[in-house]
């Protein structure tokens, strides 16, 4: 499935390390990469952004990407084509046909929670930027020294994202991205992303409790009914820390 904190890693996620060593200045103090990649790849890195102590690095050409990050980066950008995250719609529309096969309801009762239902779907569908995707593809594009850049390993990038929140040093760098090059303007969006970011975690919050509530726990699939949870988990986490903040800052 496209939900990008859902896959197993092919290893165990290691914990978010700090760097403690000085790094590896090149010509002109460039900060070299001398990670856990092939020595045979390193000159196809380069340096990125410090956040919290830890250096990231991503790729100097899209050519160099390794498959499994190319894929990864596929399912979050067909997830922004289509507007809807895949884990979403199959609980909406799991939801939707316990609903109707409710008889405990009564029908002018089942009518009004389907059209609260059509409603935020085309809500989520009708979301023109989603700076949630665009963390989330930050994750697929930057990376430290101690992880693995030829895999993608979705618990330890979890744990990257939770750290760029934690110490909140980098600076509307999600807004360089390629995708968003067509925008007419990143202004508004930067200056007032805590802002932006809020009121989109708030709205698939309230959308994704409420397909959740529609669940069969003793039919549904596990598996989605995790996946699930395991946004509302992170879109609460984002919430919670975007009222905290007042500049264009992650």
């Amino acid at each position: 499935m496209l939900n990008i904190f859902r896959r197993k890693p092919s290893a165990p996620a290691p914990v978010q390390p700090v760097a403690e060593e000085a790094p590896v200045q090149g010509e002109a103090g460039r900060i070299l990469y001398k990670g856990v990649a092939p020595k045979d790849r390193w000159d196809q890195i380069e340096f990125a952004f410090c956040s919290g102590g830890v250096n990231y690095f991503k790729f100097v050409a899209e050519v160099n990407v390794p498959f499994q990050r190319a894929v990864a980066a596929r399912d979050i950008f067909t997830e922004e084509l289509w507007q809807i995250n895949p884990d979403f719609l199959r609980g909406w529309n799991n939801g939707l046909i316990n609903l109707l096969m409710d008889k405990k309801k009564k029908d002018d009762k089942k009518l009004y929670e389907i059209g609260v239902l059509a409603s935020r779907l085309k809500e989520q569908m009708e979301m023109s930027v989603s700076l949630l995707r665009q963390l989330k593809l930050a994750t697929v594009v930057y990376f430290d020294e101690h992880e693995n850049p030829l895999d993608y390993q979705y618990p330890y990038n979890k744990t990257k994202l939770e750290h760029w929140m934690k110490h909140n040093d980098v600076e509307g760098f999600f807004l360089t991205l390629p995708e968003y090059a067509y925008l007419p303007s990143l202004t508004e969006y930067s200056t007032n992303f805590p802002t932006y970011l809020r009121a989109e975690t708030l709205q698939s919050l309230n959308n994704l409790k409420h397909i959740i509530g529609l669940q069969l726990h003793d039919s549904t699939d596990s598996a989605l009914m995790s996946s699930l949870e395991s946004q509302v988990e992170m879109l609460s986490n984002l919430n919670s820390w975007s009222k905290g903040q007042s500049m264009n800052t992650i």
